[in-house]
């Protein structure tokens, strides 16, 4: 563990800690009762399925690839994590990156839209989809899970762009999401206090979290650091 931390003094393109954060498009009061309620609970799947939006070249046309429902962490090291909370806001959980893989999570697949290889691989896929659907209907089922799988661990995106922090450009799948550095699941997560490594809530909000921590049944040791969140800009 030593060697891997001294490492990262060298460079910072991954992190031993991984993040969910919280509550989006919740209000203020919102997101922090969501915040209480993973450490409660565990992480759970999203409401919605995954999605994948590309422009397809060969029909010109843009089309879209689905995915299950999944958990989602980001890999990124603490003193470049303002960039995400930039989009998603200011509360998050920080989970030790050992507990993450042994749970069995898997990071996401960023594919460029643009390039040869990914438009030859989703031609060949859309034979594929003809040929098994033809066949039987068991052979078709295998198939939508397959491609339910693709969708769960490929993103897509325009790499070349900056990260903004603009949600009609993430539901239309045109951010740079390769920023993220995703990983994904496809279980939720009934995670322990030992997994935890941080939590980041706004400045105003920590005092109210080291009460409730004290008295609310979460799944975190009073040991594990709470950070508020304007220090990410002081680091």
């Amino acid at each position: 563990m030593t060697s891997r931390l001294i490492a990262q003094l060298k460079q910072r393109f991954a992190s031993e800690v991984l993040w969910h954060f919280v509550g989006r498009t919740r209000s203020d009061s919102g997101r922090y009762e969501d915040l209480l309620s993973i450490l409660r609970q565990g992480l759970q799947l999203g409401k919605g399925k995954e999605e994948f939006r590309f422009y397809c070249k060969r029909t010109k046309k843009w089309r879209s690839l689905e995915g299950y429902p999944a958990v989602c962490l980001a890999d990124i090291p603490l003193k470049d994590l303002h960039i995400h909370a930039e989009r998603y806001g200011e509360y998050a959980i920080g989970f030790h990156k050992e507990s993450v893989i042994r749970y069995g999570f898997n990071p996401v697949l960023y594919a460029n839209q643009h390039s040869g290889v990914f438009h030859d691989f989703i031609f060949l896929r859309d034979r594929l989809e003809d040929r098994l659907r033809k066949l039987s209907v068991e052979a078709a089922t295998d198939l939508q899970k397959l491609l339910l799988l693709l969708g769960t661990v490929t993103k897509a995106g325009n790499l070349q762009a900056n990260p903004v922090a603009d949600i009609d450009w993430d539901k239309a799948q045109v951010n740079n999401f390769y920023y993220e550095r995703e990983w994904r699941h496809v279980l939720p997560w009934p995670f322990q206090a030992s997994d935890v490594a941080m939590v980041i809530l706004p400045d105003r909000r920590i005092t109210d979290f080291l009460r409730d921590r004290k008295s609310s049944g979460l799944k975190i040791d009073e040991r594990t650091p709470v950070l508020p969140y304007s220090m990410i800009y002081r680091l």
